[in-house]
């Protein structure tokens, strides 16, 4: 596992060269980016840079590594591809997915979003397959020329990998020094894609994307939808807690888990599938449970249809795959088919986990139309689109199929069209306009979890909900809706199960047993949001925040015959998740210590208790809170924390929710609360909530909306400056300046700092220059925050800012035929006139000083700004000066003049 270590020292400066190349300004071009981030996008990528842009003095041998978490269906691939143009623009960077469809589809996506550069696929596709311009390769010296040539030609290359291919990377690292005598250096940047599919033993092949000697790295974000998956109760997989090699032991309720940030990093974003819901990012889902009769057990129940072709065509030699539950899924179908009927669903996919159950379903489900058609002509068409898929069917037939699912029905006729498959329509593959999935809930968790993923990708927008469909098969004599009863619900058990693995807080409000005949749609007008808290809904499902605690969807659950809310809830806590009764007791012992020892229950949102110290009390209180004031807290319960002195206050509770988030800003931001007005972490406005209540700190005691005195102590604790008298962008620069002064050990000369350099989003160099030369002009208590930090004024910045401020100002006419000159320079000297915005035309002026003397000043005129302002305003422009800039060949000024 450690080939290179010959080349340590080598390779760990070559690491750190990596890590700091980035810090330095770089003049190159930078292509069109069709592609606009969204909000939530925005605010991944920046967390993201954050957490892969070393401090100061900080050294990784490791690399630097982040954990993304983003709900299926809200744009990973489009994230990950700007975060490698802005931490390595010219870098080598490593793309790994774990299918060969996703490859392919990645790679365009990063295209999209303006990657430059060359692309190569280190995998077993041949050039037909590939798209136009990419060359693949799984020969180790192969891609160690590609990435030596990268280097060395200063040139951005971006490798697309599968974790089954991954190795080629690995052995272009060992073997390209020696046979070639060189260390390749470390790559600038790898982004490992469905991320869980990495988790697990060492000795699993897949983990050598996370081996620091095996593939060097300065940086690795991995991005996922689900860093835990779960297994059912019961069904819990535990081979791995004593496994010799394992990264670490999974609790035996975790199949996957990504909780390691040792291998994974720290996890710098997270939206869970509520919030994505209720942020209009995903359409809202629901799961549709069909209540079948099992035909083995009621054999009249269900029409039992023959397989369409003979013996022998399955899988096994002997016949056995010939096999299928006819029965069972002539049943399905049927059940299929009414629940489209009844809810307008125009295109299901349906997973299965043998090819032959996908190829039997597709191949005879118009029977089964045909059938219904005949019973009830208003209701069933007489045809429906289906087909199949399986890894058996080449590329171009599966773009095939994919492509006439999208059809629509003024296209051949048909509303309704199915495709049935098995394992091949996996992770991140886009198919258009699914609006439902059919899962049968056998199989691995890993599988169900993927199929689940696949419904919920229906964009907002349409109008429609998604559906998860679950076929349940009772037996003879149970009745629908009894799942407290019946062991028939265990499809349904392992797909919410599923679902917790996209968002914990979703499922586990289900368990919240809710007030008969109340419906919760949105959120509550009363609710706050703590990190990491949420708001159950009720009905037939109940909603809960993402992670993040941002959202209040409902999920709802639909029965043939609806067992009730209590009962679901019931079934939930017992089936799904742990006792939630159990889960209360446990909580209740806690809140009982901490009040014997503490006499209060006032406890820090943050505070951790018990023999192991790992119970969030504060946290678990803080959503006790916000059930109360939502009216979903039982009323013994509520007795029972009155109790310990409960603190029930929904305007405190809304303010220690915002406080809490302006902890987590600040201790990610040295300290400083200067955030910006529309800065959010975690799903939570921030930056909204310090603006208002600056506002209300202006407002004079004892006036309405005044801040309460309290409140501005709690504030001020964190943050003295948090509402200073001069600009808060003032406070948020000096912020970063500190934290570089700090994580310099104070030894900072301010004086030689490059004016170019940037350090947390802020201009440092320029600001620090500005505050040497503006020293004199700023607020006393802004001089000492200044001089703590050794930063103090520049006589030679003071003189030359007083003489520039005493320069007469240049009129438009002036500078306008300034502009026009330095364009005249940079046409005869390139011979056109593309001028790039950044640059800049060295240019003599004229200037008269004092006592009317004149001197010529060599200025950088800037021009590129110069014609993006002129084109901006060029309404404005006299006709005369349209003329000029069209003589020198400006495109723009011909069309407008």
């Amino acid at each position: 596992m450690a080939r290179i270590q010959a080349a340590a020292s080598a390779g760990e400066s070559l690491l750190v060269d990596s890590l700091l190349s980035n810090l330095m300004p770089r003049h190159h071009a930078v292509p069109s980016r069709p592609v606009r981030l969204r909000a939530h996008q925005e605010e991944a990528l920046a967390a993201i840079v954050r957490g892969l842009t070393p401090r100061p003095g900080q050294l990784a041998p490791g690399g630097l590594r982040v954990t993304v978490q983003m709900a299926t269906g809200t744009g990973k691939s489009y994230v990950g591809a700007f975060a490698a143009q802005r931490l390595a623009p010219r870098g080598v960077v490593l793309v790994v997915v774990p299918t060969l469809n996703l490859l392919t589809q990645m790679i365009g996506s990063w295209r999209v979003a303006g990657r430059s550069g060359e692309m190569r696929a280190v995998c077993s596709l041949v050039q037909d397959e590939l798209p136009s311009g990419v060359l693949a390769s799984t020969n180790g010296l192969v891609v160690g020329s590609w990435i030596s040539e990268a280097r060395k030609g200063r040139r951005p290359l971006t490798l697309f990998a599968t974790y089954a291919s991954v190795n080629a990377v690995a052995e272009a690292c060992y073997y390209w020094p020696k046979t070639q005598g060189e260390v390749l250096a470390p790559l600038d940047l790898m982004v490992c894609d469905e991320a869980h599919r990495s988790s697990g033993s060492v000795e699993k092949r897949w983990t050598v994307v996370h081996d620091q000697a095996e593939i060097p790295a300065a940086r690795r974000c991995y991005m996922t939808a689900t860093p835990r998956i779960w297994a059912p109760p019961g069904k819990a997989l535990k081979a791995s807690a004593g496994r010799e090699g394992a990264y670490q032991p999974l609790p035996e309720e975790l199949a996957v888990s990504m909780d390691d940030v040792r291998v994974f990093g720290p996890q710098v974003f997270s939206m869970g599938l509520a919030e994505a819901v209720e942020k209009s990012l995903l359409a809202p889902f629901e799961v549709v449970v069909l209540e079948l009769r099992d035909p083995r057990s009621d054999p009249g129940k269900a029409e039992v249809q023959p397989v369409p072709w003979g013996a022998g065509v399955g899988e096994a030699v002997d016949g056995s795959e010939d096999e299928v539950p006819a029965g069972q899924l002539a049943a399905m179908q049927a059940g299929l088919l009414k629940v489209a009927a009844e809810r307008g669903l125009e295109r299901t996919i349906t997973f299965h986990n043998r090819t032959l159950e996908a190829r039997y379903f597709s191949e005879t489900l118009n029977q089964t139309a045909e059938r219904l058609h005949g019973q009830d002509p208003e209701k069933y068409p007489e045809e429906v689109w289906a087909q199949w898929l399986s890894g058996e069917h080449g590329m171009e037939f599966r773009e095939e199929v994919i492509g006439e699912f999208g059809l629509a029905e003024e296209d051949d006729g048909l509303a309704y069209r199915v495709i049935s498959q098995c394992k091949i329509l996996g992770e991140g593959v886009d198919i258009p306009n699914a609006d439902s999935v059919l899962i049968l809930g056998r199989g691995s968790m890993v599988d169900i979890v993927q199929a689940v993923g696949r419904a919920l990708r229906i964009k907002p927008g349409e109008k429609k909900t998604a559906s998860l469909i679950v076929p349940v098969f009772l037996r003879s004599g149970e009745k629908p809706g009894n799942i407290l009863e019946s062991d028939s619900y265990g499809p349904l058990v392992k797909v919410l199960t599923a679902l917790r693995s996209h968002d914990e807080r979703m499922v586990e409000a289900l368990a919240v047993p809710q007030k008969s005949g109340q419906r919760t749609t949105g959120r509550s007008a009363e609710a706050a949001y703590a990190p990491g808290e949420g708001h159950g809904g009720s009905g037939v499902g109940a909603g809960g925040a993402g992670a993040g605690g941002a959202g209040a969807f409902t999920l709802p659950v639909r029965f043939e015959s609806d067992p009730g809310d209590d009962v679901l809830a019931l079934f939930i806590a017992s089936r799904v998740l742990k006792s939630e009764t159990q889960l209360w007791r446990e909580a209740i012992g806690h809140v009982r210590n901490w009040y014997k020892e503490h006499g209060h229950l006032d406890v820090p949102y943050a505070v951790l208790v018990g023999e192991m110290g790992n119970y969030p009390l504060g946290r678990w209180l803080s959503d006790r809170r916000v059930e109360n004031a939502a009216g979903e807290l039982a009323t013994w319960r509520m007795a029972q924390l009155d109790g310990f002195g409960m603190i029930w206050s929904v305007s405190d509770a809304r303010f220690e929710a915002g406080l809490s988030w302006a902890l987590v800003w600040a201790k990610d931001h040295g300290g400083s609360l200067a955030a910006p007005a529309r800065a959010s972490v975690g799903g939570y406005s921030i930056g909204t909530w310090l603006a208002e209540l600056r506002a209300a700190a202006q407002v004079p005691d004892g006036e309405a909306g005044a801040l309460a005195a309290g409140r501005r102590r709690l504030l001020e604790e964190i943050d003295p400056w948090w509402c200073p008298v001069w600009p808060v962008t003032w406070q948020r620069a000096y912020a970063a300046a500190r934290s570089w002064w700090l994580e310099s050990d104070g030894h900072v000369d301010w004086a030689q700092l490059p004016e170019a350099t940037v350090f947390e989003g802020e201009q440092l160099g320029r600001w620090v220059q500005a505050q040497r030369a503006g020293h004199p002009g700023l607020e006393a208590e802004q001089q000492e925050l200044l001089a703590a930090i050794g930063i103090d004024a520049d006589p030679e910045l003071v003189a030359a800012k007083a003489a520039a401020e005493a320069k007469p100002k240049v009129s438009q006419t002036d500078r306008f035929q300034q502009g026009i000159t330095a364009l005249r320079l940079f046409v005869e000297r390139e011979q056109h006139a593309g001028v790039r915005r950044p640059h800049k035309e060295p240019l003599e002026t004229i200037t008269t000083g004092p006592g009317g003397e004149a001197s010529v000043e060599l200025v950088e005129f800037p021009l590129g700004v110069w014609l993006n302002n002129s084109k901006a305003r060029r309404a404005k422009l006299t006709p005369d000066q349209l003329a000029q800039l069209a003589a020198h060949g400006i495109e723009w000024a011909v069309a407008a003049g």
